[in-house]
């Protein structure tokens, strides 16, 4: 036998003296053989001394008693372990064993469940049920496989009866709470998560999904001081500083969302969806290269859990630092996973126009309008292509759609001063006129005022159109004098009163 293998048995033996001399301090010890055997395997187990804790649950299980209790945490050990097929026997033994103890049908059902033996795992259930019909703990076990399923109504029926009979015990209240919160019953979650927190000790679970509550409530204030509290409790869990980052996001904060991002990095929480939220708000800053590094990080934590969005967020990057090639690798690889991504779609769309392939941009603009309920952009990159191709009532019929999603001044402006190059002076000064009335005096818009008046005034249509010319004119040499560029235009006018 080798010195390197001796050394190993040493040092387990003196692990498991250790333990034992621990247990021995805190533990009492029963006069019955087989509770003590079974008590110490359970603090083995809790101690990490797995092949220890199971000996010794083989060995009680030799003693002559009536309790079921080491047949079932055998049973625990092998589930712990993913050995699905013998937890379930452990447990058909301790059930044959104790039939009046419940525990071992809801780990046996739980076991069914883990090998998507649905239908087997609910009569399991049912039979515990069956014998206690206040068992809470076989209600939790079945809401539980419930709501894997996403039956989220279901699984809130059997999460409230257990909470009914296991009035001490806060996990069916949160999973009821946290149900309710997937059904969009907000209030009611929230209400549940508060009494928690009242009455319990550090529930990080409860201050996260209230923190997210109050963020689909759209109150974000409330939402990072909940979060924050989440965060002080257990600043280990990605999931929170995630939350948190993305609010000061929505807010516009984001020097705030970088220092979470970069916080949760420095607890070592290297995710690939930590990097996603860290490009986008990079991304958002338009600090683009910055933004590319953190996607990268992102692809090499989690190769295999990428999904479109990161590739779609690199591919805009890389097109706007004009690498196309890149671009327009990634925004295939996004597409190749899910051709519905409304980014990839409008990169690819703007790569094509780049390059005047109109038809092949047409193709990927349609598949933005399918994808994205903010429209307004993408109908007027189509009017701006129809314009190029001398399309103008296709052109026309864009502006009209993208002005409907969003009527925004700079795309009106656009979309009149076009008609003014169309000679559609008419359409363009009804559209004009309301716009003057909403915008003021911007000198764009006063440019136009005057430049379409002057159009219609010089086919000597109307006195009206050559008096408003002139004023417009006037008010813009009194505002812009230095900008005013229609000196000419304007001495014609006043000569022709």
């Amino acid at each position: 036998m080798s010195d390197k293998y001796i050394k190993k048995i040493f040092n387990e033996v003196q692990r498991l003296n250790y333990v034992v001399n621990q247990y021995t301090q805190i533990g009492k010890i029963p006069a019955i053989p087989y509770r003590a055997f079974v008590n110490l395997a359970d603090y083995l187990f809790l101690t990490g001394c797995i092949e220890q804790s199971e000996e010794l649950l083989n060995n009680a299980i030799n003693f002559a008693s009536k309790s079921s209790d080491a047949l079932i945490n055998l049973g625990g050990i092998k589930q712990a372990a993913g050995d699905y097929n013998k937890a379930i026997e452990y447990y058909k033994k301790a059930y044959r064993k104790n039939p009046e103890n419940t525990k071992a049908l809801c780990l046996w059902g739980n076991c069914l469940s883990l090998q998507n033996n649905i239908d087997e795992a609910i009569q399991k259930f049912k039979q515990a049920v069956d014998i206690n019909p206040q068992d809470g703990e076989a209600y939790l076990c079945w809401g539980i496989m419930l709501l894997k399923k996403k039956k989220y109504k279901e699984a809130k029926e059997k999460f409230d009866e257990s909470v009914k009979y296991n009035i001490k015990d806060a996990r069916p209240l949160f999973l009821s709470a946290s149900v309710e919160i997937e059904l969009g019953m907000l209030d009611e979650a929230l209400d549940k998560l508060m009494f928690i927190t009242e009455n319990t000790d550090n529930n990080f679970g409860a201050f996260h999904n209230i923190a997210y509550i109050y963020f689909k409530k759209k109150d974000y204030e409330h939402c990072i001081t909940y979060a924050q509290r989440a965060i002080n409790l257990m600043p280990l869990k990605i999931e929170t500083y995630l939350l948190l980052g993305d609010t000061y996001m929505l807010l516009n904060k984001e020097d705030e969302a970088l220092k979470i991002f970069e916080m949760a990095e420095k607890n070592n929480l290297k995710a690939l969806f930590l990097y996603l939220s860290w490009g986008a708000a990079l991304q958002k800053t338009e600090r683009y290269y910055e933004a590319i590094e953190k996607f990268q990080q992102g692809l090499e934590i989690s190769p295999a859990e990428v999904n479109e969005e990161l590739y779609a967020r690199l591919a805009k990057c890389y097109y706007q630092t004009q690498n196309f090639d890149e671009a327009r690798i990634n925004a295939l690889k996004s597409i190749e996973i899910s051709n519905t991504n409304y980014m990839a779609n409008e990169v690819l769309a703007d790569i094509f126009i780049n390059e005047k392939q109109y038809d092949k941009a047409f193709e990927y603009l349609e598949k933005c309008l399918k994808n994205t309920e903010a429209k307004s952009g993408t109908y007027l990159k189509l009017a701006r292509c129809y314009r190029i191709q001398n399309n103008p009532a296709q052109a026309y019929n864009n502006y009209e759609k993208s002005i409907e999603y969003d009527n925004n001044i700079e795309t009106q402006l656009e979309y009149i001063s076009y008609l003014n190059t169309q000679k559609e002076y008419e359409t363009a000064l009804k559209k004009l006129i309301t716009l003057e009335k909403t915008a003021g005096d911007r000198f764009d818009i006063l440019s136009l005022v005057f430049e379409i008046n002057y159009n219609i005034a010089i086919q000597d249509i109307t006195k009206y159109n050559r008096v408003k010319a002139i004023s417009t004119a006037e008010k813009l040499k009194e505002k812009y004098p230095d900008k005013f560029k229609y000196e000419n235009e304007y001495n014609k006018l006043v000569g022709n009163k």
